[in-house]
């Protein structure tokens, strides 16, 4: 079981850091047309890449949803029903979670992220039912 996790968790994270890379220039088109034409921004190398690397790094973490999910599915700690009981008290713990993971204070951002996130949750459900089959 250790080659599908390590492969799937490899997968998702690069698949996550490119969904960011994807939603990065939104983000900051947002961030930086959100102070008006007067405003001139001062972006240095540094603070831009890490910036860059802390949005990488906080998709692809979170792209890791699935696993965690399906791996305390398969040893016995949920189960698909708990997870479609708690569907409403997880869509607000997701949101929480991408409001406070993401580096930026955009809503675009927040959303990017929130809605993969619902959308893994929704698909760990239904892996976990195929394979309580």
């Amino acid at each position: 079981m250790s080659v599908p996790f390590v492969a799937s968790s490899i997968v998702l994270f690069a698949l996550g850091a490119a969904f960011a890379y994807w939603t990065l220039p939104r983000g900051l088109n947002f961030l930086l047309g959100f102070a008006g034409s007067d405003f001139v921004p001062i972006l240095t190398g540094d603070r831009f890449i890490t910036f860059v690397i802390l949005v990488a790094f906080a998709f692809g973490l979170s792209f890791e949803f699935p696993i965690v999910l399906i791996f305390l599915q398969l040893v016995g700690v949920l189960s698909s029903d708990k997870l479609r009981k708690w569907r409403r008290y997880s869509i607000l713990g997701i949101a929480i979670f991408a409001a406070i993971i993401t580096p930026s204070s955009d809503p675009y951002t927040m959303l990017a992220l929130a809605l993969p996130m619902y959308v893994f949750y929704e698909a760990a459900i239904i892996i976990g039912r195929l394979m309580k089959r």
